[in-house]
Order: C-alpha cells, then structure tokens, then sequence
C-alpha cells in the first residue's frame, strides 16, 4: 500500500540530486566505506525514484538530464558488480592459499 501511495503522488527530488547521490554512493562503494548489498539497495531505490522523477518529477526533464541520470545510476550499477566481483576473486584466491598451505602441510606428514 505504500509504494502504490508513494508512486501517486508527485516527487521534490531533481534528476540532479539522484545524480549527485548515485555519483556519490559510487565513491563511497570505491573508499569501501559501504558494502555492495547496501549500494544494492540504494540502487534499487534510486531506480525508484529516478522513474518518478522522470514522470512526476517537479521539472519537465531535458534530454540530457534524462542520459545524465541514465549514466550515473548505470555507473552505480557496474560499481556495485565490481565491488561483489572484487569480493569473489580475493575469496577464490584466499581458498586457493588455504589449499596450497593445507596440501603442503599434508605433504610433510606423509
């Protein structure tokens, strides 16, 4: 019932504002300072808002306003894959150690 309120009713968020938080959240994904499941969800929610504000929004969007927020929300996106990509290939590489120490180990006691 709330989401069905919520896409009723006209939004005060700019294309501008969501490109300046997707922009920011894709820094903040890069310091590492937040996780990939939370720039998930903010994904998810910017992709909400940013269908609003292109069609309830309080300006009429310009083209290059609409490529504009497209960019930076896809740029979200590709950040938030690189960050779970970069998580699976140091876990792949810390097993792969454990192994190698585990298979050496088995080696000496033989």
């Amino acid at each position: 019932m709330e989401d069905r309120v919520e896409q009723d009713e006209p939004t005060q968020t700019t294309a501008d504002g969501l490109t300046r938080l997707a922009t920011s959240i894709v820094e903040l994904l890069g310091e590492q300072a937040i996780d990939s499941r939370l720039g998930a969800k903010l994904l998810k929610r910017l992709e909400k808002e940013a269908k609003l504000v292109t069609e309830l929004g309080p300006h009429q969007l310009d083209k290059a306003q609409k490529r504009s927020l497209r960019e930076a929300l896809e740029g979200l996106e590709h950040a938030v894959r690189q960050v779970d990509a970069n998580l699976l290939v140091s876990a792949n590489a810390k097993l792969r150690s454990t192994d190698e120490s585990s298979s050496k180990k088995a080696k000496t006691k033989s």
